[in-house]
């Protein structure tokens, strides 16, 4: 069988998806050490740079190719499928929404050639009203309800990564009984380098609060600086609050209500981390704050708890699907819900243990390794036509 994984969601800095591309990769040759691996690369510097960390050079059962065209290209929608015919691929794995739509007819038509697998990790601009106003499926949303519709239907099969995200991506696209029972949960997994420290924090140490993520306005950040704000004047203690993600200037508030607040030299801005410096970054953090509005998964959740790091974040989305009883959850947008819970794990050392330890618990249930079983069990599905509506 040749399987081609398109790589291309792989970008120069880390993302949920290009992580969840990347695993799938280091894992999946050798779990079907007969199957030939293609890839599809979006530059030979990317391509170089993954090959070498996923450990796949020299291996003669994996290949792989950079194309001189990108993901939203008109042009790919129209070679793509020609080229997979000319590679002779069995199946075809988009590890994200979209697809090259005219390799994979819709259904009640003859699928004689390759499978499609696609991942579609949420349906958050469908979900959650101005979820990111400036970005450019808010500003083509028909069009991205019409690829998110045209890639269930034209997929023998869609992995999404959370119970939560299945049903809403049902409800949000009107879907029928044909195409839900082609989407799957899988869930993600988290690298086993996120460890707990090795020693405890010395005595006396400015506690910090550690956010992950993007700064979106519907990842709630500047809800989350105003209740570290409020939690500062209240305990009359330093604390500092550290947000690791990309700095977008399309959504300067955040920066302009710390430094509206007083709150610049207490907020750290520090963009990408490389894996080992996040690593670290956890480590070190006295709780870990995930305020967003809606998560189709919620990665850096788990990150936190394998790290032993205890956990604070809101109902939306899967979070409460994916923390269990191992966090403490508040209601997404409440200030004054999130500054007493800042408040509750900052000042109980008690509590904090409790909830690092079921952290840890919690989290030895999100394995790379088991998501790419399941994932190659799903593609055998697809290559065997189970599953496929009409």
């Amino acid at each position: 069988m040749k399987i081609v994984i398109d790589a291309r969601w792989i970008g120069p800095a880390p993302s949920g998806v290009g992580v969840y591309t990347r695993e799938l990769i280091r894992r999946l040759p050798s779990l079907a050490p007969d199957w030939h691996f293609h890839l599809l690369f979006a530059n030979d510097a990317l391509r170089s740079r993954e090959l070498e960390a996923c450990g796949m050079v020299g291996l003669d059962r994996v290949t792989s190719e950079r194309l001189p065209y990108g993901i939203f290209s008109p042009e790919g929608q129209l070679r793509l499928p020609r080229h997979l015919q000319s590679l002779r691929a069995d199946l075809f794995h988009s590890p994200n929404y979209l697809l090259p739509y005219l390799a994979f007819p819709p259904p009640g038509t003859d699928r004689h050639g390759c499978r499609c697998v696609a991942t579609i990790h949420d349906v958050i601009p469908l979900i959650v009203r101005d979820h990111a106003p400036q970005s450019r499926k808010s500003r083509l949303m028909p069009l991205f309800r019409f690829c998110l519709r045209q890639s269930i239907r034209r997929s023998d099969a869609v992995i999404t990564v959370s119970q939560t995200s299945r049903r809403d991506m049902i409800r949000a696209l009107s879907l029928r009984e044909a195409d839900a029972s082609r989407i799957r949960v899988v869930y993600n997994g988290v690298d086993p380098q996120f460890i707990p420290a090795a020693t405890a924090p010395a005595p006396g140490t400015i506690p910090t609060i550690l956010y992950v993520g993007r700064l979106d306005p519907y990842k709630q950040v500047v809800t989350l600086i105003r209740a570290f704000g409020q939690r500062v004047r209240q305990a009359g203690t330093p604390a500092h609050l550290l947000i690791v993600g990309p700095d977008d200037p399309r959504y300067p508030e955040a920066r302009q209500v710390a430094n509206d607040l007083g709150l610049a030299d207490q907020v750290t801005f520090l963009g990408f981390l490389r894996e080992s410096e996040l690593v670290a970054a956890y480590q070190e953090a006295t709780v870990l704050v995930n305020p967003s509005s809606y998560e189709g998964f919620g990665l850096p959740i788990v990150e936190a708890m394998r790290c032993g790091v205890p956990v604070v974040c809101c109902d939306g989305g899967a979070q409460r699907e994916i923390a269990g009883e191992a966090a403490r959850i508040v209601p997404v947008g409440d200030t004054q819900a999130l500054t007493d819970a800042l408040a509750e794990v900052l000042d109980d050392a008690g509590l904090r243990a409790r909830l690092a330890a079921a952290g840890l618990q919690r989290a030895r249930q999100f394995d790379w390794d088991r998501t790419a079983v399941e994932t190659l069990g799903i593609y055998r599905q697809a290559l065997a036509g189970e599953g496929r509506g009409t």
